[in-house]
């Protein structure tokens, strides 16, 4: 491996090694969402947009010699400011998320990003001046090669990630011997282009293999725009993807590693082996794939972890594999390879720009996913037409063109129906609200009388109409839920700390509609911390609980750990008797609220003899192991309590927590508590939280519960003819 190669290699690695490792240490200040990882992907893209453009600008307007120079000062003072104040996460609170993200993102790693995001193209550029003699006899060293390269080691490193890096090393440890590599890696840079200080002018003649083919010096504007597009398709499918994946299950670096190394692996195969793509294997694999990922979409909450985590990754490989692969045939001469990875780089931020900024504002579902299946398929019936013929590989016969284009059609007319469905009122059953943000996307539907809120897929409580001027306890929060079982074991006569006090004071993580306020009474007081400002919206327009105890309940809009850490640090303990986490958005776990240093938070809060609830209903994980672990290990007494709800259909899991070793030994209380056979803990800090070892693997899918829920919609259409 030459220095060039090793350079590139090497910076790859450190390229993409950081990004999970600063999206993740960023994560609890931001509350968890998936709207984290989407908006660092759009940071990173754009930032490679500006890198790509700088080696362009070396590549055009400056000599070899200047252009080292020049880049030797930008390694220089990027390695500098981590060595004087190594990478770690400069956390910056705004009132946007994302604009607070992205500023978090360049004060933290910035220019060493930036730095390492010029690596790729430039050291092409290297590669094709210092060897051209070389690369005219032999193509197998063309500069292309090295893309190959580079998305190995992007690979590398967000393969090890989750499985090694993650769960062995400490997040400021990673972030502390990232910088020193970073370092190593300015050093090692400068001596692979040192040869160029020798060089007067960039190389421009075209290889043997681009001569044969007659490339024209100057690309097209048809051919830049089929560049633009098929980096913005897959990018687009990419984040899309990575969004419904972890608005589902949780916004963990297995879930964004996953769809991207797949993304990248499709570039290094179409880049280094480029006759490893054929469109007759490929394509019919995204025939199927997408069929497989519509149907996942479609039916959501009713199918598995498993189908849905390998339905939609799988959609992305191909898609990505279709795109790439094609690309690949439409590349140019490597005289031109500094703009075309512009122009890819362009189309691929374009893509991570229209998800994270755009789709939400636009969309009010995540109909991102379906268009860009339309205009990847569009793109494969455009590209099998007009892409030109790679040098050696036979040309397609017109009949299979005729094949491929109508399948094509018939796979693209499905996708469509699955659109226009979602924006159907068959999709949407007497819906009454419905809207998106970066938080993701949030409903409310009524039906015979039954008004409730849904977050994402799934069902997150509701009040019946006749009762907006009259609330009692229903629903997730009944008398025998497990926040009912502490609101009545606060009623207990109390010991005599506790004789002159009147009322009691509890805080809920995770506000949905307001509706555990069913249980204030007259000196009570609720504080609730919800992080999305449209669930308050919601629960002030089309629910009844906050108007209704207006007095007796404080919204605060934030993060609900970084708020309590807040006000800890002001005023603080907030001596709650009661200190309920129910925070979920669709399914979506916040693992960095059941951490133990999260739980250490919560027990700061507690009065001496409150209680903790922890509300972990969830179809994917089984989150009992990590609260017991959480419970032993800081000395708690745990209840567990199994509820049923809507007639007994869907069923709620909860665990208390408590310093009292007795708090749990009343006689009705006895009666109301489930057991549980303790389960194997599964300790999560902020440093580690391990999903795999709580995920429920499965292949199942919901078919009772699936046509149950057609029939009724059906049942209901019809009532309403």
């Amino acid at each position: 491996m030459s220095r060039l190669h090793f350079t590139i290699f090497i910076s790859a690695i450190l390229l993409f090694s950081v990004q999970p490792m600063i999206a993740k240490s960023i994560l609890p200040a931001y509350g968890g969402t998936a709207a984290v990882w989407t908006t660092c992907m759009m940071f990173f893209q754009i930032v490679l947009v500006l890198g790509y453009g700088y080696s362009h600008f070396l590549r055009r307007s400056l000599s070899p010699r200047t252009a080292f120079i020049l880049h030797a000062v930008v390694l220089a003072i990027a390695a500098i400011g981590l060595l004087a104040s190594p990478a770690a996460a400069k956390v910056i609170q705004g009132t946007d998320l994302t604009m607070s993200i992205i500023a978090t993102l360049a004060i933290s790693i910035g220019l060493p990003y930036f730095a390492l995001s010029t690596t790729s193209s430039l050291v092409q550029a290297w590669h094709h001046t210092l060897n051209q003699t070389r690369v005219e006899s032999e193509p197998s060293a063309s500069a292309y090669r090295l893309y190959g390269l580079s998305n190995f080691g992007s690979l590398l490193a967000l393969a090890s990630y989750p499985f090694l890096v993650e769960p062995l090393i400490p997040i400021r440890t990673q972030m502390l011997w990232w910088s020193l590599a970073f370092i190593g890696f300015a050093a090692i840079c400068l001596w692979a282009g040192s040869p160029t200080l020798g060089v007067n002018q960039w190389a421009d003649s075209q290889s043997a293999e681009d001569s044969a083919t007659s490339r024209k010096e100057k690309a097209s504007l048809s051919s830049i725009s089929i560049w633009f597009l098929l980096a913005f398709c897959p990018s687009v499918l990419l984040l899309a993807t990575t969004n419904l994946m972890c608005q589902e299950i949780a916004s963990v670096p297995f879930l964004w590693v996953l769809p991207l190394s797949l993304y990248l692996l499709s570039f290094m195969i179409c880049f280094d082996r480029p006759r490893f793509y054929r469109r007759r294997f490929f394509g019919p694999l995204l025939f199927l794939s997408v069929i497989g990922s519509v149907f996942v979409v479609q039916a959501h909450i009713y199918v598995s972890i498993v189908l849905q985590v390998s339905g939609l990754a799988s959609v992305c490989f191909f898609m990505a594999m279709v795109c790439h692969g094609e690309l690949e045939r439409w590349k140019p001469a490597p005289n031109q390879l500094t703009f075309f990875f512009l122009v890819v780089a362009i189309g691929g931020a374009s893509g991570g720009v229209f998800v994270t900024l755009l789709a939400p504002v636009l969309f009010d579902g995540f109909l991102e996913f379906q268009l860009s299946l339309l205009l990847g398929i569009s793109l494969m019936i455009t590209s099998v037409w007009l892409a030109p013929t790679r040098l050696g590989s036979a040309t397609s016969s017109n009949l299979f063109k005729y094949v491929y284009s109508a399948s094509a059609v018939l796979i693209a007319a499905m996708v469509l129906a699955s659109l226009m469905y979602q924006l159907s009122p068959e999709f949407r059953p007497n819906e009454i609200f419905r809207d998106r943000n970066e938080y993701g996307l949030v409903r409310v539907s009524e039906t015979n009388g039954y008004r409730k809120f849904i977050s994402g897929n799934v069902d997150h409580g509701g009040q019946l109409v006749e009762e907006i001027d009259s609330l009692s306890p229903s629903g997730y929060y009944g008398p025998s839920s497990g926040f009912g079982i502490a609101a009545r074991r606060m009623r207990e006569p109390k010991e005599s700390n506790r004789a002159d006090r009147q009322g009691s004071k509890i805080a809920v993580v995770g506000m949905g509609i307001g509706a555990m306020l069913a249980w204030c009474q007259p000196h009570d007081h609720f504080t609730f911390y919800e992080i999305n400002p449209l669930v308050e919206t919601i629960a002030l327009e089309h629910f009844s609980y906050l108007h209704q105890f207006q007095n007796q309940a404080t919204v605060k809009i934030g993060d609900g750990r970084v708020l309590l850490e807040q006000q800890l640090q002001q005023t603080g303990s907030g001596q709650f008797d009661i200190i309920a986490m129910d925070a979920f958005s669709s399914d979506a776990i916040p693992q960095h609220l059941l951490t133990i240093e999260c739980f250490q938070l919560y027990l700061k809060h507690l009065a001496p003899d409150g209680i903790i609830v922890a509300h972990i209903t969830n179809r994917f994980v089984d989150l009992a192991p990590v609260v017991y672990s959480a419970a032993q290990e800081l000395k708690l007494t745990t209840c567990f309590r199994a509820d049923s709800v809507a007639g007994g259909k869907h069923k709620t899991s909860w665990i208390l927590l408590s310093r009292n070793a007795d708090f749990d030994q009343a006689d009705w209380m006895q009666k109301l508590k489930s057991d549980i056979e303790v389960p194997k803990l599964v300790r999560w800090t902020d440093d580690f939280a391990s999903l795999g070892s709580v995920t429920r693997w499965s292949t199942r899918i919901d078919l009772e519960n699936l046509q149950a829920t057609r029939h009724t919609a059906e049942k209901q259409k019809a009532t309403e003819k």
